[in-house]
């Protein structure tokens, strides 16, 4: 067996980190969501809405939802980027994320928001939930997070809906409706029926703004991500080997036994977390010849 260079590694390495931990979209590697008019039309709008809550004072809600790969938490994340380049808004919010999968239950989700906010409940946590929650909402206007307005993202929201009586939810969308205290509350959830899970008096506080997106892009456009997911950054340090590297990707983008997989992969499950596992046993294999 052939050795592995140092460049084999080196672009090994890369790949790895690309397709397990690296958020491609925001180091400007890999696939770009914005490639999509549905995400980037996304993009807007959440950052309109964030925008006139960090600005103006105005408390919205709103859920993005769409199956697994469509892009949500690259919005948000894109979203925030974008806000932290503008000086209006930059400094002037604090953002909490939710777990619907972490925070199984409303008093947990209380201590992650009194961490994230640097806030010691001490024995303000024997109080009633929404008491709780309007005093740590209250010491934003107070200390170091003086004037900034509070942006909640709950991924899995939908578990959110399952918790006793909805009382998260219910104050969340209860404070952000009566703009005492200026937040933004964003659901992210895989169930376009989400809506149906929330009591009566949950529903009647939530603004009703949903964004829906799916994984909308054609057959090229998944070519382009497959490309993306294995193109080596410019700055890569063996020049020779990266020319080398993108002629054999190109060459096995028009490969006519390549299309074929990707074509029925993408006929059986076009989102882009099925294509990254897809790709996850190649770029361990590689260097690995006989």
């Amino acid at each position: 067996m052939a050795a592995v260079t140092n460049s084999e590694k080196k672009a090994q390495e890369i790949l790895r980190y690309r397709l397990f931990e690296a958020t491609d979209h925001l180091s400007g590697e890999g696939w770009d969501h914005s490639v999509l008019e549905s995400t980037e039309n996304a993009c807007r709008t959440v950052k309109n809405l964030l925008e006139r809550t960090i600005v103006h004072g105005e408390g919205n809600s709103l859920l993005i939802m769409g199956p697994r790969g469509s892009g949500k938490s690259w919005v948000v994340e894109q979203v925030f980027r974008r806000l932290d380049s503008d000086v209006a808004c930059r400094n002037n919010y604090i953002k909490v994320s939710l777990n619907g999968l972490v925070q199984t239950d409303d008093r947990l989700a209380l201590q992650e928001i009194a961490r994230q906010l640097d806030e010691d409940l001490g024995e303000k946590s024997a109080l009633p939930f929404a008491a709780a929650l309007n005093y740590l909402l209250e010491a934003l206007k107070s200390g170091d997070h003086a004037n900034q307005s509070a942006v909640f993202v709950l991924d899995e929201f939908d578990l959110f809906a399952h918790h006793k009586n909805q009382t998260l939810l219910y104050n969340l969308f209860d404070v952000a409706q009566s703009a005492q205290n200026p937040i933004a509350v964003i659901g992210l959830t895989n169930r376009l029926d989400v809506v149906e899970l929330l009591e009566k008096r949950v529903k009647s506080r939530f603004s009703h703004r949903q964004i829906c997106l799916l994984s909308d892009f054609e057959f090229e456009d998944y070519l382009q991500v497959f490309r993306a997911y294995l193109t080596l950054p410019e700055d890569f340090e063996d020049r020779e080997y990266r020319i080398e590297w993108e002629k054999q990707l190109e060459d096995l983008v028009v490969n006519a036994s390549v299309r074929d997989a990707l074509r029925q992969q993408y006929n059986t499950s076009p989102d882009i977390g099925s294509l990254k596992t897809m790709l996850v046993l190649p770029v361990c294999r590689l260097g690995l010849r006989k």
